[in-house]
């Protein structure tokens, strides 16, 4: 007697799982589904992953772009506002600007070379372009090919030695650097030992490549907060962008 009910009720069950299969099938295929993201498996070889991430970063080649520099250090603190252009791998021009928008400083550096027009004490400096020269107008201890792929947003120059995963994204260790990537491998963090490290927030992926508009350094005795805007990619900087002549009647102060 029990037989028709029990066969009705198999019947039932079997039709409502197949509709949660096909539900669930139909769910899969639509983008307003959410699907999970798994990463699995070790990381690249620190070659691969370090070849990876340098082709995610060929471009931008050049970079202009305004800014807003908040500079905590014993020389040199305060609070700039900014006007850079770079040119990859190692020019860069940094204008600091008067509340009014006037010149206050020109700092360049190409080919190993520096200068400063600081129109503030009406001195020119020139020499090596090297980290505490630079520091003359933003104090950092980088270099300019360092400085130029931080702004892009591209990794340091160095030899690959090391790599993991680390949460969605990857750790790689180039020589004494350390430089945390994103899944997509956008340069996220990176770290010279103890001796300084810098955050890198906020990117923008206009240009092609993943390059931060914020920008957090912390090295001893100093902090610099970079927030840029007004980003323009690939345009061919003017005619001697990157070299500076002293004016007549300037105090020339030659620095090594």
């Amino acid at each position: 007697m029990n037989s028709q009910p029990r066969g009705r009720e198999g019947r039932e069950r079997a039709f409502w799982l197949f509709r949660v299969l096909r539900a669930l099938a139909v769910c899969s295929s639509v983008a307003g589904c959410p699907k999970p993201q798994t990463i699995a498996g070790p990381a690249p070889e620190p070659a691969a992953l370090y070849a990876e991430v340098q082709a995610a970063h060929r471009v931008p080649q050049t970079m202009s772009c305004d800014a807003k520099a908040f500079v905590e250090a014993q020389q040199n603190g305060g609070r700039y506002s900014l006007h850079i252009l770079v040119k990859r791998p190692r020019s860069l021009r940094i204008e600091a600007l008067t509340p009014m928008g006037d010149p206050a400083a020109v700092l360049v550096a190409d080919d190993g070379q520096f200068a400063l027009l600081d129109l503030r004490n009406n001195v020119f400096y020139r020499g090596p372009a090297t980290p505490e020269n630079l520091s003359r107008l933003i104090p950092a201890p980088l270099t300019p090919d360092e400085l130029v792929a931080l702004l892009t947003g591209a990794p340091p120059d160095g030899r690959p030695w090391d790599s993991k995963r680390e949460g969605d994204g990857y750790r790689l260790r180039l020589g004494i650097d350390t430089v945390t990537l994103g899944a997509d491998l956008r340069v996220l963090h990176v770290a010279r030992g103890d001796l300084w490290h810098v955050d890198l927030d906020d990117h923008d992926d206009s240009s092609g490549a993943q390059v931060p508009r914020t920008l957090h350094l912390e090295a001893k005795d100093t902090k610099v907060d970079l927030r840029t805007r007004n980003h323009a990619y690939g345009q061919p900087p003017p005619p001697q962008a990157f070299r500076l002549q002293p004016p007549a009647g300037m105090r020339v102060e030659e620095v090594q």
